[in-house]
């Protein structure tokens, strides 16, 4: 395949991924299980040798790559909730509550359960735990047909979708968290295959658990903060970019 049919595969791709939700809100298929499967089968195809990737060689690169498309997935996610959270309401916290259970019991005991099974299979406990993590985190994008659509006002049209409906709520935050939440798991896998010791359990918990976890929160918080309000509050008209619906800020 030569440069010109990459660009022609990548412009119809895109454009599936336009018209596939609508075409499909009819059929219990999703959209984002038909552009999986349409990017593993090109997988297959060959490319020029300009654009040859090996994740190996390659690794940084595909690492950034993989880290701004699970950015751009969260973010999408991030948008669509509509329910408050303030940091000084515990009233607000309340009604998150279900999302708080399935982040912080449901989706540990199922990193354990299917680590277990995992042992039970024959793997190695840290390739387990590996999998387990991986796996055991929501996929916001996947799970998409079974999410909140998306914040609503009075003057929109109503929607087959219940934007209220706790089940959707809490799987489209929940979404959207757990991958901050899996990623500990993933690095104690890692740990693990290079033998575990005390020290290491210390500083799994101290810093990939309590540190990075935290530490991220604060970054978003933050930012969200800030880009909030220059986006609604800004000093100058030009800078309240709500008003004008500018999608480049998100």
């Amino acid at each position: 395949m030569n440069a010109a049919g990459v660009y022609t595969l990548a412009g119809a791709a895109l454009l599936l991924a336009v018209v596939l939700p609508h075409a499909l809100r009819s059929v219990a298929l999703s959209a984002p299980a038909v552009l999986l499967g349409v990017g593993a089968l090109a997988g297959f195809l060959p490319l020029p040798d300009a654009l040859m990737i090996d994740p190996v060689r390659d690794r940084e690169s595909v690492q950034h790559l993989t880290e701004f498309t699970v950015l751009v997935a969260l973010m999408g996610v991030g948008l669509s909730l509509d329910r408050p959270l303030s940091l000084r309401s515990w009233r607000a916290w309340r009604r998150w509550g279900t999302t708080w259970r399935l982040l912080l019991v449901a989706m540990p005991l199922t990193i354990a359960a299917t680590a277990a099974l995992g042992v039970v299979a024959g793997l190695a406990p840290a390739s387990a735990l590996l999998l387990a993590a991986v796996l055991a985190p929501t996929d916001p994008v996947l799970a998409s047909d079974v999410q909140v659509d998306g914040p609503t006002t009075e003057q929109d049209e109503p929607d087959e979708i219940d934007e209220a409906d706790e089940v959707r709520f809490a799987l489209t935050s929940e979404a959207g968290l757990n991958d901050g939440l899996g990623f500990p798991f993933v690095h104690l896998a890692v740990l693990a295959a290079g033998g575990f010791a005390l020290h290491d359990g210390i500083v799994w918990v101290g810093w990939d658990l309590l540190g990075r976890t935290g530490l991220g929160v604060v970054v978003g918080v933050v930012a969200g903060w800030v880009l909030a309000k220059a986006a609604f509050r800004g000093l100058r008209p030009s800078m309240r970019t709500a008003e004008t619906g500018e999608p480049l800020l998100a």
